[in-house]
């Protein structure tokens, strides 16, 4: 298998130059506009049309080397072909910025090999549950892959973060896969490894080329498929924790973008300044720390999916890793914007709710201070006194009226 992850990074490592030179050619370039994009100089960005060959080929060489069976539609096989597919798709994105809806009906049709060659979960099982799915489960899986898919596509905002972050958890799969005996499994995921390792070259800060959309959604589509097959047992039976903790950073990332965009009334299409990476920055981060700092996570959460395969623990680990979130939120390092605006908007709730509850229970209340209102705003207009405009009000047969026409 060594084989594999040399041919993978030498032919990044050849074909990465190139797929700049074409970047920059046909104009697929990042230009820094002084808010999100903080990069010096203009930067190609078909990275990922290198990776995606360099992966591409290292599963060639493998298949004439018959370290994987050409009969059927066998895992490295689709693998290479829904990732081509979205990397024309990433990397026609770079060129025109395609709209939202657009794409994600690409990433759709980019998916549909792997449903028809019967790599689609038919049951989940969380925590100890199995839930039957049917014909739901091919929703479920394009759903979950599309999830993979721009969960990378949005933490890809660090020169080197995705790559980083690709590299740890196809390692962590290959490890379960490997200790699973599902060699399909093991190949695609140590042949982005080695691809990834290649462009690491170019892509380390100062970054001289990024992976693109073309990159980044091959990435996440692989890591996620990947993820997906190592949590399955016998009867299609994804484990839903499993594969969520393996892609545990993207995710969170991910999760956290929806919470702050909807909590704050916008789009969750619409692009921001928010993501982790970015906290980290504004916390005095440079990008070597933040690199580190998230490419550790996903090794930790990396080596707490393989303890969950081979001791099925399950709640322990996800108590765990929300504790892990809870210490994260204190020290103000992951979720904490996300924390205090969810804050705010479940006190604001609450408010609202007992004012509605409180004026139900005594509906006099509301006519008063409608009544107040309108008393002090024709006093202000006809300019009376101050004193004439702070009459006391008295009720009289649920009708509210001055106290000197009451006396009267």
């Amino acid at each position: 298998m060594e084989i594999v992850v040399i041919i993978a990074a030498v032919g990044t490592v050849v074909l990465t130059p190139i797929a700049a030179i074409l970047a920059r050619k046909y104009d697929a370039v990042s230009r820094p506009d002084r808010t999100r994009r903080k990069h010096v100089r203009p930067t190609p960005q078909w990275g990922g049309t290198a990776v995606y060959l360099a992966m591409g080929l290292s599963i060639a060489v493998s298949y004439f080397c018959g370290l994987s069976d050409l009969a059927g539609p066998s895992l490295p096989a689709v693998v290479a072909l829904s990732a081509g597919l979205l990397c024309l798709l990433g990397g026609y994105d770079d060129l025109v910025n395609m709209r939202a809806y657009w794409k994600l009906l690409g990433q759709i049709v980019a998916i549909i090999p792997v449903i028809f060659a019967g790599y689609y979960a038919e049951r989940f099982a969380l925590w100890g549950f199995s839930i039957e799915l049917g014909w739901m489960g091919i929703v479920w899986t394009i759903a979950w892959l599309i999830l993979g898919i721009n969960a990378l596509n949005l933490i890809d905002g660090v020169d080197g973060l995705a790559t980083v972050i690709g590299i740890v958890i196809s390692l962590a799969v290959a490890v379960i896969a490997g200790s699973q005996g599902l060699l399909a499994v093991v190949l695609p995921a140590l042949a982005l490894a080695g691809a990834l390792v290649g462009f690491a070259v170019y892509n380390f800060p100062p970054a001289r080329i990024y992976l693109g959309d073309s990159g980044s959604m091959v990435v996440g589509f692989v890591l996620s498929l990947l993820a997906m097959q190592v949590s399955l047992d016998g009867h299609r039976s994804a484990n839903l924790t499993i594969a969520t903790v393996l892609l545990f950073v993207p995710l969170l990332d991910t999760a956290l973008a929806v919470i702050r965009r909807v909590l704050s009334g916008r789009s969750i299409m619409t692009a921001d300044r928010g993501h982790i990476h970015h906290r980290l920055l504004d916390r005095g981060f440079n990008t070597w720390s933040v690199l580190a700092f998230l490419g550790g996570l996903s090794l930790l959460t990396g080596a707490a999916a393989w303890l969950m395969t081979m001791i099925r623990c399950e709640l322990w680990m996800c108590g765990a890793l929300g504790a892990l979130n809870v210490a994260l939120i204190n020290r103000q390092l992951v979720g904490h914007k996300e924390w205090a605006i969810a804050r705010r908007s479940l006190s604001q709730g609450v408010l609202q709710i007992a004012r509605r509850l409180t004026l139900a229970e005594h509906p006099t209340r509301l006519e008063a201070s409608a009544s107040a209102s309108a008393w002090k705003t024709i006093h202000n207009h006809h300019g009376l006194p101050e004193a004439a405009q702070t009459i006391p009000f008295v009720q009289e047969d649920d009708t509210w009226t001055a106290s000197e026409n009451k006396a009267a």
